[in-house]
């Protein structure tokens, strides 16, 4: 083990923000508007959307790119690069009726050709595109160009939430015919800001404005140059300082120094992240089902929201849906009960208590501090849980899906696609090992149910099943704050925290 990996988040943080961010904050594009993100994928960066490892991709994906449709916070949906849609008498074919005059990057044409090749390419297993997962009810050959301007999607059943399905974060639109190579380096994308600057794992992102935007008066600003800080203090002292215009996320352990600023306005998002303990369910200790349930029963839910989020955020049921939805199996997150912990425990033969390590890092803010509350909540039921605290730069790297027991977060998401990006058998982030055939076929059957009282019933059952037996402990849900600069406006922020829109931010 690197011994860095036995030093503290903030010392680590803090020796990296110290090292890298100034020349960050002070780099080209010091004229753009200047937005400062939180998660960091380094080498693995990318321009292509079908890529995308981490909401650091999102910063510049969501900006040089468009999906055929929006989605809002509560999942409607949105014209953009289709203008309308509608579904066949029978249910089985959706058409999109496609945006005209719209080109790419690179002068050519927009059309239908380029919505068939986008969601086809995701079906090449050399791609290994985490789409998959999430579109399991498509075929590449259900997908087809009508003409210049009409793409249809045939599915073999139903599948009435088709339109908000698909607007998931790996389908922005490219260009027809190009490849990953292509790709990776150099976006070529439909959207309001063109790639000026991007290198995998550079500080600094630079895009500019795209002077032939198919909507009209967009986007406000001329550039956007986007930079990380993964340490909560140097955040809100690059915003203090007038040295970024937006902050993604800020820290809930520094809020309050941001409240009262004249200069700064908060913004609160509804449910966003979850923030999740994840386990390997084929790895002892965590292959026996009473282990898995009684580290959910340790955990005073409302009590993490309270100290790791200090209110900012509200409790969950230990699966993707948060509990005020109608595909929430329950309407209350479980209580703790360290007496059934204990004797879950000692069935699975450890009446005397488990130890073991549980890996963390500042990959999103609150992630340690949630490692290490947990900890002392699992002590009562004689638990002991060693956290190590790794490099936030290279967490999603080094340790995320090589370890056995981990944190993690993941952005909003509708319950099917929620259900299935890391819990069925195609999955490419495979969190908890978790591979049920009863459990795809029941979340695959909720996807394509009709009646909807039906299909929130599936959706229930399907997360009761993931809660139940699955390896994932999700305690909490984080409401995300953002700060925004006086002088600068036209940022909504959204729940779902890789849909990022750039398009109406400005800053005098």
């Amino acid at each position: 083990m690197s011994r860095s990996l036995l030093i503290p988040a903030g010392a680590v943080a803090a020796l990296l923000v110290s090292l890298a961010a100034p020349p960050a904050f002070a780099a080209a594009g010091d004229e753009c508007v200047k937005v400062l993100g939180y998660e960091w994928s380094g080498e693995k960066q990318s321009m292509d959307p079908a890529d995308m490892q981490s909401g650091d991709d999102a910063y510049h994906i969501f900006a040089v790119y468009n999906r055929l449709l929006d989605v809002d916070d509560n999942f409607n949906t949105i014209p953009e690069l289709a203008e309308s849609w509608s579904v066949s008498d029978d249910g089985l074919t959706w058409t999109f009726k496609l945006r005209q005059g719209v080109k790419f990057h690179d002068g050519s044409d927009f059309d239908a050709n380029d919505v068939v090749y986008t969601f086809t390419r995701f079906f090449d297993t050399t791609l290994a595109s985490g789409a998959p997962a999430v579109l399991a009810f498509l075929t590449p050959e259900g997908i087809k160009a009508v003409d210049a301007h009409t793409v249809t999607f045939a599915t073999k059943e139903p599948v009435v939430e088709l339109p908000v399905l698909i607007s998931n974060k790996f389908t922005n639109i490219v260009a027809e015919g190009a490849t990953h190579e292509d790709l990776r380096l150099k976006g070529n994308g439909t959207g309001p800001f063109m790639q000026e600057v991007f290198e995998p794992n550079g500080p600094v992102r630079i895009l500019r404005k795209n002077p032939n935007y198919w909507a009209a008066g967009l986007p406000k600003a001329d550039c956007i140059r986007v930079t990380v800080a993964q340490e909560p203090v140097a955040a809100v002292s690059a915003i203090k300082a007038g040295e970024v215009d937006l902050v993604l996320n800020v820290d809930p352990a520094v809020i309050e120094s941001l409240k009262g600023d004249a200069n700064v306005e908060l913004l609160e998002t509804g449910a966003s992240n979850s923030m999740t303990i994840s386990m390997w369910v084929d790895t002892p200790p965590f292959d026996k089902i009473e282990v898995r349930q009684a580290l959910k029963l340790v955990v005073d839910r409302q009590a993490m929201v309270d100290t790791v989020l200090l209110g900012y955020g509200e409790t969950a049921a230990d699966n993707p849906v948060p509990v005020p939805s109608p595909a929430s199996f329950v309407k209350e997150a479980p209580k703790r009960d360290i007496a059934k912990a204990k004797e879950l425990l000692a069935k699975a033969g450890h009446a005397d208590g488990l130890k073991f390590d549980l890996y963390t890092a500042e990959g999103v803010p609150g992630m340690v501090r949630m490692a290490q509350v947990y900890a002392e909540m699992a002590k009562e039921a004689g638990i002991e849980i060693n956290v190590i605290v790794t490099p936030a730069d290279s967490y999603w790297d080094d340790t995320w899906l090589k370890q056995p027991i981990l944190t993690s977060a993941w952005s909003m998401r509708p319950p099917g696609e929620g259900l299935a990006v890391a819990y069925t058998q195609t999955a490419k982030w495979k969190e908890t090992h978790w591979e049920r055939p009863d459990y795809d076929a029941m979340l695959l059957k909720a996807n394509t149910t009709v009646n909807s009282e039906e299909r929130i019933k599936l959706y229930q059952d399907t997360g009761r099943l993931l809660a139940e037996e699955g390896g994932l402990i999700i305690p909490m849900f984080v409401h995300q704050v953002l700060a925004l600069r006086k002088g600068c406006s036209g940022y909504e922020p959204r729940a779902q925290n890789f849909n990022l829109n750039f398009e109406n931010l400005a800053c005098e």
